[in-house]
């Protein structure tokens, strides 16, 4: 009985084990070796991995580039969780690249990696709140997300609409703040 307890603790062992193995390829130039390990890891459900794959095919590293290879990896690799994906999936949303334009799917993605705490996912989720490009435009809730992505791109953003706010919004926008704070899917 305590072979099988141990059994998942080994399998994550060896998967790490592997995923810096396949960095330090990478990392000396060995691109193919790093893409072979790094297909098996995301084959098997890494997000990591799925997120580097999907970098390699669409910038053709160790592999001819091969945007719906590398777009398939990149929005698995969100769906299994993997925050950076998720941004950039928004991102690829947003601005049309290697997918068709939409704000709404942009937003959502945002979203999605805003609320796992990634600050560029709250940054670019707090910037569509901002632009109101696609959603409707609401200062306050800007604020709120600029303020939670800590980051000093976020200040300067909060401090930026904390200036285009009435007194009346900037009181919303901090009561927003205190309750995103501990729930940010309120």
């Amino acid at each position: 009985m305590r072979h099988l307890l141990l059994l998942p603790i080994i399998a994550l062992v060896v998967a790490c084990s592997d995923y810096q193995t396949a960095r330090r390829a990478y990392e000396v130039g060995r691109f193919g070796e790093a893409l072979e390990i790094l297909e098996r890891l995301a084959r098997e459900g890494d997000s990591r991995a799925q997120y580097e794959v999907a970098l390699m095919y669409l910038q053709g590293i160790g592999t001819p580039i091969n945007p719906t290879l590398g777009g398939q990896w990149m929005l698995t690799a969100a769906n299994n969780g993997n925050a950076t994906a998720m941004v950039e999936v928004g991102g690829r949303f947003e601005n049309g690249v290697n997918a068709e334009k939409n704000v709404i799917l942009a937003f959502t993605w945002y979203r999605r990696a805003a609320l796992t705490g990634d600050p560029i996912g709250r940054y670019k989720y707090a910037l569509m709140y901002e632009s109101g490009e696609g959603i409707p435009q609401d200062l306050p809730r800007a604020y709120a997300w600029y303020r939670l992505a800590e980051s000093t791109a976020g200040k300067i953003a909060a401090q930026r609409v904390w200036q285009k706010m009435t007194p009346a919004d900037r009181e919303q926008a901090d009561r927003l703040h205190d309750i995103l704070k501990n729930n940010p899917e309120a």
